[in-house]
């Protein structure tokens, strides 16, 4: 694994306007999204057996997150899994709702994607030649799985970049490729869920939060790969969290909605069968409630079949998104012999264990077990206080989590230094590809850097 630098494309930026959903955020030279905002742009380099170890790493993690889910909503006792769930600050009233939806059959809750995020080292930094990596689990992304469309912009670049510079200086070895098969491994779950769910039939609605652009480029991004791969003439809408209105406060368009029933409905107050989602339920919970709507959705949910209207993620992602799901990892999988070796030390702030306070007295990540972009994640030491902290904007009522620290691997050009960690995308269990993000910070936050990667067996010096 080696950062190397590379060149500024003639042009960047309108191949951003020209290739790329978050065009905005990725071709603005001040926001520095994209790596060729940098004063030294690089990328990084993996060697085939790196490229190998990260996916059988995902694939792994996959397997270990059902197994996970397995013996979370298992009953060993009659509150076992009450007491779990109200562990990672979920609403006891979508309880018996979240574990229907894991063990439900027919229709199966099916999913989309997954998103883990990897602290990534080895021995000797910047030597390909190696084979081994050591490979952290910091979190999952499974409910809000962003940076899809940034996946697929880093395979544009690629080519671009090799067909402007096909030799020479900072060159890419004829050999390099990407661990990039987002998008078509994304059409095949699409297909999948067209055919279990009648997409063609029904239509499929994508729910947004009007106020952040990358929400929306998601979904448009989504509704391409549906479109081209898929089946063009499959319906589909973007609806949005909120009423709309114009300058002169005039009324646009309606938000969703709910319906006296609990179901979900769009602007127009029509009952949308199939919802994709990038709104944490969470959030979806935390507006019903302030709305006095928590009983009627809470019964839609409770139904023993939902398939008149399935929503993608499913509620069992709540789950396996939370922080607090990295405890319960450790905990029965810390000594796993597969799992065991991705898995950092991780504990509730509460818990009073041997093993916690040992980890807790040394240096710790202290994380909201519901939180977001770096949001109110701390890097602490007892001894001398908080090393590193994000604000925590609210986040941490429901408690945090103490994670061990584990040191990101640096990129390093003059007087520019980032650290940088890797998003593995899983899709249907199958790896998918990955996407990297630089930081100043050693707390990765909202708009850092996107750095691409290829993949080569020939060094890049």
């Amino acid at each position: 694994m080696k950062p190397f630098e590379i060149k500024r494309r003639r042009h960047w930026q309108q191949h951003i306007r020209d290739n790329a959903y978050q065009v905005d955020a990725l071709s603005d030279q001040k926001i520095r999204y994209w790596t060729e905002a940098l004063d030294y742009p690089y990328a990084i380099q993996f060697s085939e057996g790196e490229e190998e170890a990260l996916i059988t790493a995902t694939e792994a993690l996959w397997e270990m997150s059902c197994e996970f889910l397995d013996r979370f909503f298992t009953e060993e006792s009659p509150e076992a899994v009450t007491d779990r769930l109200n562990s990672l600050g979920i609403m006891p009233e979508y309880h018996q709702a979240i574990a229907q939806s894991w063990d439900r059959e027919t229709p199966e809750d099916l999913e989309l994607a997954t998103r883990f995020d990897f602290a990534i080292r080895n021995d000797a930094l910047g030597d390909v030649s190696g084979t081994e990596l050591s490979i952290k689990l910091i979190e999952v992304n499974g409910e809000t799985p962003l940076l899809g469309a940034e996946t697929i912009y880093q395979w544009n670049w690629f080519c671009n970049y090799r067909s402007q510079f096909p030799s020479g200086d900072k060159s890419l070895p004829k050999d390099a490729y990407q661990h990039n098969e987002y998008w078509e491994k994304i059409a095949n779950r699409f297909r999948v869920l067209a055919s279990e769910y009648d997409f063609k039939g029904r239509g499929v609605s994508f729910l947004v939060d009007e106020n952040l652009d990358e929400d929306s480029e998601m979904a448009m991004q989504l509704i391409q790969i549906l479109h081209d791969e898929v089946d063009e003439q499959i319906y589909t809408q973007i609806v949005t969290l909120r009423d709309h209105y114009d300058d002169d406060g005039e009324l646009i368009r309606r938000g969703i909605g709910l319906d006296s029933e609990g179901y979900l409905v769009d602007g127009d107050n029509d009952r949308m069968p199939i919802l994709w989602k990038i709104y944490d339920w969470q959030n979806i919970q935390a507006d019903m409630a302030n709305d006095g709507s928590t009983a009627a959705l809470v019964s839609r949910l409770e139904k023993e079949d939902v398939s008149d209207q399935v929503i993608i993620e499913p509620l069992w992602k709540q789950v396996l998104s939370n922080k607090g799901a990295m405890a319960y990892m450790w905990q029965w999988f810390g000594e796993h012999p597969t799992y065991g070796k991705y898995l950092l030390p991780t504990y509730f702030e509460t818990d009073i264990s041997t093993e916690a306070a040992r980890l807790a007295v040394g240096l710790h990540i202290r994380k909201p077990i519901i939180g977001h972009e770096g949001v109110g994640v701390a890097i602490a030491n007892p001894s001398i206080g908080k090393v590193e902290a994000k604000a925590a904007q609210g986040y941490g009522k429901e408690g945090y989590i103490l994670q061990e620290f584990f040191e990101l691997p640096v990129a390093s050009f003059g007087q520019q230094k980032q650290h940088y960690m890797v998003g593995a995308w899983s899709v249907d269990g199958e790896a998918a590809g990955i996407v990297i993000r630089g930081d100043g910070s050693r707390i990765t936050g909202r708009y850092c850097t996107i750095i691409p990667h290829i993949v080569a067996g020939t060094i890049k010096l």
